[in-house]
């Protein structure tokens, strides 16, 4: 017996409903044998009144009944359980009904007698069409998600992304009310946003100072969603017992008994605080695989709550240092640095966050679907989100810009950036050619430093492109060659982008310059860096509206004791 489809990891389940008993054990016996969860009911009422406490899949059902005919049945299942497929039994007289309810969205309709293979043929044929349209709407639920978390790693106002976020977290749980808890960026503070009617559009916020940090809480509870219908059973009142919580923890809107789902904003060990979201009498329980798609919507939350905290905090230590300025010209020259650290490490920890949330999505869609091409893609991309992660934070003190050579594969490390910028959305429509040496290229260099580099000259690549318009034919050449009798090697990387006037040209690379709308301009000055700390030297041609070519030659630097080594 071949294995019966499943959903979501389990055996599919289907109500029958027939007021004929030897239907009911023939259809029974047709699909247990392959593989399906059957349930009986001799009548609509009873099929009813399973719905109120079961879940099915699938509703299997005669049109013509004494209590109540089948399509009648069939839209008062679906109000009882959102999506249920419906597949209609029907002799010859009722052939134009069944007809009818397909047009209406019913999957298929058994003609009366029927032979066992057939039931289960059409009963598999409705199968498949259900897990086609549940892909459908599950690749349009990761499509919106992916776009709120496009829009959280750019929208800087941390009450606007908090109402944007919790109105998202509502649709996507169909629920009525709900808020959203964080912490400030103040000591102790706690903001609260809250709705009793999404629809309303209306949003309560407050901001509320606690005597202590209450979201200092470990309690193994947080770990997954949770729900609560008092004060008394919320993880963060049975860690401190003190009645002040109920001000964040228990909404305005809350009813006495109502249910409340809690799921944590945390990253790691660190607690920013909860989205809530009240279930009625009414609601659906919800699937493993809603409550999965919030948990992934709260993780982005959080990290963009850790980010704004931690740019305020840079923000504000920069404008001490801003306040000290006309002390000593040193201490003005601390203040460019860290306004620069600062600028630099938020665009970096956004883009990590985007990969993070994309990457979240992607083995989330992976486990549902099970699409092996991408296990592979995942797997490069998460190898190299270290080296991102040290670059990042490498970027949040100047000082440690100090290179720490070692001897690494020039060539491989160009490959590798290559390849993982290339599927990167920004780089969507965009031709990469990429040319390398006929053997591999070692020398010591700090790689993180120079991935740094070329990561930079290849975006600002794809930028100028960008600038040209959608639909124009991008290209980015990347080259890696020797030169100077094996001495040297050149790293070259081209664009047939907008390029650069000869006045912004002259001082590309020497002071702060961008062409981008929201630019800080310190991106070609660490380039400039990089470049003198491997000893390398620069050139650089442009022509407007045609193209620019970057040209670095770099020392090949090979220690005595690796040379061997290489040699080998």
């Amino acid at each position: 017996m071949k294995e019966s489809p499943q959903i979501e990891g389990r055996a599919v389940r289907i109500l029958v409903v027939d007021d004929e008993e030897i239907v009911l054990s023939l259809v029974r016996d047709a699909l247990e044998d392959a593989g399906y969860e059957i349930a009986l009911a001799p009548s609509s009422a009873a099929a009813l009144q399973k719905a109120d406490s079961e879940h099915f899949d699938f509703l299997l059902t005669d049109i013509r009944m004494p209590d109540c005919d089948g399509i009648e049945l069939a839209q008062r299942m679906r109000d009882k359980i959102n999506g249920i497929g419906v597949i209609f039994m029907t002799g010859y007289a009722n052939l134009n009904s069944a007809k009818d309810a397909i047009k209406e969205g019913a999957y298929d309709y058994i003609m009366k007698p029927f032979e066992l293979n057939e039931m289960r043929q059409a009963v598999l044929n409705a199968v498949k069409k259900k897990q086609k349209d549940t892909e459908k709407t599950l690749a349009t639920e990761l499509g919106r998600l992916s776009d709120l978390n496009q829009l959280i790693y750019t929208v800087g106002d941390m009450q606007s992304l908090m109402r944007l976020s919790l109105g998202f977290v509502m649709m996507q749980g169909k629920v009525g009310r709900g808020a959203i808890v964080y912490r400030s960026s103040r000591e102790n503070e706690i903001r609260v946003i809250s709705t009793a009617s999404l629809n309303d559009n209306q949003f309560e916020e407050s901001s509320l100072k606690m005597t202590r940090d209450y979201l200092a809480c470990h309690d193994a509870a947080l770990n997954a969603p949770f729900i609560v219908t008092s004060l008394e059973e919320h993880p963060i009142y049975r860690a401190c017992g003190d009645p002040e919580v109920a001000a964040f923890v228990i909404p305005s809107w809350q009813t006495a008994g109502e249910q409340m789902l809690n799921i944590a904003l945390r990253r790691g060990p660190n607690l920013y605080g909860f989205l809530i979201l009240g279930l009625s009498k009414e609601a659906e329980v919800m699937k493993g695989s809603d409550l999965q798609l919030l948990s992934i919507t709260a993780n982005q939350i959080a990290i963009s709550l850790e980010n704004i905290i931690l740019l305020d905090e840079t923000r504000n230590a920069y404008a001490r240092l801003k306040d000290l300025q006309e002390q000593t010209i040193q201490l003005e020259k601390m203040a460019v640095r860290g306004q620069m650290s600062a600028e630099i490490g938020h665009e970096l920890n956004n883009f990590l966050g985007v990969v993070t949330g994309n990457l979240s999505l992607l083995e989330h869609h992976l486990h549902k679907q099970n699409y092996q091409e991408l296990d592979k893609y995942l797997s490069a991309v998460i190898n190299n989100m270290d080296n991102i992660r040290k670059f990042s934070q490498g970027l949040m003190d100047f000082s440690t810009l100090t290179p720490n050579f070692e001897l690494c594969s020039i060539t491989a490390m160009v490959m590798d950036v290559v390849e993982y910028l290339k599927v990167q959305k920004h780089f969507q429509g965009i031709e990469f050619r990429l040319n390398m040496p006929p053997v591999p290229l070692f020398s010591l260099a700090d790689m993180s430093q120079l991935q740094q580099l070329l990561y930079n000259l290849v975006n600002n690549a794809a930028d100028a492109i960008l600038e040209k318009g959608e639909g124009f034919a991008g290209l980015i050449e990347v080259e890696v060659k020797y030169c100077g009798g094996d001495d040297n090697f050149v790293l070259r990387v081209s664009d047939n982008g907008a390029g650069i006037e000869k006045e912004r040209l002259e001082i590309a690379f020497q002071k702060r310059f961008t062409t981008k709308k929201n630019g800080h301009g310190f991106g070609l000055l660490v380039c400039r860096r990089i470049i003198d700390i491997h000893g390398g030297t620069l050139k650089v041609d442009s022509t407007p509206d045609t193209g620019t070519v970057i040209a670095i030659n770099f020392p090949i630097r090979v220690s005595v004791e690796t040379a061997a080594g290489i040699t080998s």
